[in-house]
């Protein structure tokens, strides 16, 4: 049988990913979006892809452990690309029921180059022949144990047991768990009725969100997705948390509203429906092809109101200066409450980041204090549940700023749900209570 050319393979393509992951520190999710829009994959080799990058990613530190077991040198050591292959065959043969051991292993050494195939192999027969990890291979030490247990940095795990204890055990499983899709009704574009009878039709799980009126959480919804009811508008897709943030910025139809740090627009986008399209929104962001990406999810969604604008939030006051009722600062953070969405973070980030990119928060914030009216809100954001990058931020610029206070009204609908999501009057969201990524919100008011 010819062999189908490169990139419409699924394994080729998760391997192209997860090398390109680990060398150029790339993001999956953007580079999986890119190839599966260029390749014209199956719905089938599409999942398959899909899954075999996230699932290795997932479970690296475990796969690695258990490689290092069979190896006879140090598995950084091994070339970049033969090492990923290995970490793809080990993914197959211990966590997909459904390919069996002997194609989970030919399917990966054709991937090999000849020089290289029987190292491959022969790797791979000896995982078959000594099966998964077992409980009393994992290091003695417990932080050590956990991290190769869970699939996570040790570092990580370390921080995270000393402040939740054994409930970073229920984290870390959340973490590795497959999330799902948050979406919406827009209210622009049609009714709750017609997006219910939308996923009935696409024939996804579903359910209503516990959080957010007129919102759904979706599993297997690749057809939903890719189909015309995404094309015209009907819904958002955001994770829930995401969409919290937006509902505490509490936009009111009328107003103008700055978002300093807008990406692809996705909070918006969502700020805008609530709005009714009715007022003013200046989307920042210092990143072209975010706006781009804005100005397309304007489009689809019908949103007319929103201006986008290449502009580093450090310097927004000099355009926007007291322009704005409600200012949204969801500022570039670790991403650490998004891990189990974005599985790689937990490979690429390291402690020092945290520090760096808490002290860049704060200057983002410092930028966008000036651009809110007296009287009117400032809502900060990150997708991470680190202190330092939420409580400790916020005390800062409080500190700094004294005609801001932090602000406790928040919108109605999130009294129902006030003991789950607020602590100390900020929004903190975890994956393991909530089923949702991470997030820390505040939202402050200018005297």
């Amino acid at each position: 049988m010819p062999s189908r050319p490169r990139g419409s393979n699924p394994r080729s393509l998760a391997l192209e990913i997860l090398v390109r992951v680990e060398r150029d520190r790339a993001y999956a999710n953007l580079l999986l979006d890119a190839r599966l829009s260029r390749h014209r994959l199956t719905p089938r080799d599409r999942a398959l892809a899909t899954e075999l990058c996230y699932g290795v990613l997932r479970h690296r530190g475990t796969i690695d452990f258990v490689l290092s077991r069979v190896l006879d040198r140090p598995l950084e050591t091994v070339d970049l690309d033969v090492r990923n292959l290995l970490r793809l065959g080990a993914y197959q043969l211990f966590y997909l029921d459904r390919i069996p051991a002997y194609a989970a292993v030919h399917e990966t050494v054709r991937l090999s180059r000849r020089a290289t195939a029987p190292f491959v192999n022969a790797v791979l027969r000896s995982l078959e022949r000594r099966g998964p990890i077992k409980g009393e291979e994992l290091p003695d030490d417990p932080i050590q144990g956990w991290a190769v247990q869970y699939s996570h940095p040790a570092w990580w795990v370390e921080r995270w047991v000393k402040r939740l204890g054994d409930e970073a055990l229920q984290l870390m499983q959340a973490n590795n768990q497959i999330p799902p899709i948050g979406i919406g009704c827009n209210p622009l574009r049609g009714t709750v009725d017609e997006l219910q009878q939308a996923l009935t039709r696409a024939r996804v799980q579903w359910e209503a969100s516990p959080w957010l009126p007129d919102a759904f959480r979706v599993r297997d919804a690749g057809s939903l997705l890719t189909g015309a009811d995404r094309d015209r508008g009907l819904f958002w897709v955001m994770d829930e948390a995401a969409a919290l943030v937006v509902r505490l910025l509490d936009p009111q139809p009328g107003e103008r509203i700055l978002d300093v740090c807008a990406g692809g627009g996705g909070k918006a986008t969502l700020a805008a429906m609530l709005m009714e399209d009715r007022g003013n929104i200046a989307a920042l962001d210092v990143s072209a092809r975010a706006l781009r990406r804005l100005e397309d999810a304007c489009r689809r969604l019908g949103v007319t109101i929103v201006s986008p604008g290449k502009r580093d939030a450090r310097e927004a006051a000099r355009q926007f200066r007291g322009w704005a009722d409600r200012v949204l600062v969801d500022a570039p953070c670790t991403g650490l409450g998004t891990v189990r969405r974005r599985p790689e973070i937990r490979w690429l980030r390291e402690p020092a980041d945290i520090t760096r990119l808490a002290d860049l928060q704060g200057a983002i914030l410092d930028g966008a204090a000036d651009c809110v009216r007296p009287g009117g809100s400032l809502v900060y954001a990150v997708c991470s549940c680190e202190s330092e990058e939420g409580e400790e931020v916020i005390a800062r610029f409080l500190g700094r700023h004294r005609k801001f206070s932090q602000e406790d009204s928040t919108p109605a609908f999130f009294q129902n749900g006030r003991t789950a999501l607020l602590t100390g009057g900020c929004l903190i969201t975890w994956p393991h209570r909530h089923d949702t990524d991470g997030f820390f919100a505040a939202r402050l008011r200018r005297d």
